[in-house]
């Protein structure tokens, strides 16, 4: 861990933010709930869809999958809240942890697969879902989505397990 990724925990582990988040007995608990009900909201939605565009499901219009998209991303912000609570916490547990870094190297990669998706397919998202059989691309982006995904719940549940690797 860099010296100045050190301080920043200190730091933080020392605001009273921190602390409130550590002392509060319900508090730790009901974020988790939250964050794994969030996790599975987000995808359960995206791996339906991802797992459509592959051609998984086939009688289920790719209209009718992507309809549910918001859900995922009321997921993904309910995950974020609490997640974000989670460092503020307890910092110093998560920046000496190698699973952290892989989970969030991987949160990246999911939500910079999803932008690039939205971005160069969104408006035509509507046109091409109609037809039901959806571009090689889509099937690209949606297997990059899935590998991702998988990743970030592997090392987020590593957390506990692998501990300080700095």
């Amino acid at each position: 861990m860099g010296p100045a990724l050190e301080s920043f925990a200190f730091w933080l582990r020392d605001t009273q933010i921190s602390e409130a988040i550590r002392v509060l007995p319900w508090l730790w608990p009901v974020c988790e709930i939250l964050h794994f009900f969030g996790l599975s909201l987000l995808i359960g939605v995206a791996g339906f869809f991802d797992l459509r565009l592959l051609g998984f499901m086939p009688r289920i219009p790719l209209s009718a999958a992507w309809s549910l998209m918001p859900w995922a991303r009321i997921g993904f912000a309910l995950s974020a809240v609490t997640g974000i609570t989670f460092f503020i916490g307890a910092p110093d547990q998560y920046v000496t942890n190698l699973a952290f870094f892989f989970k969030i190297l991987f949160l990246l990669l999911a939500g910079a697969n999803a932008m690039f998706f939205e971005f160069a397919y969104g408006k035509r998202v509507a046109e091409s879902l109609a037809s039901d059989r959806p571009p090689t691309a889509y099937k690209a982006i949606a297997a990059v989505s899935l590998v991702c995904w998988l990743f970030v719940v592997y090392w987020g549940r590593m957390l506990p397990f692998i501990g300080n690797a700095f």
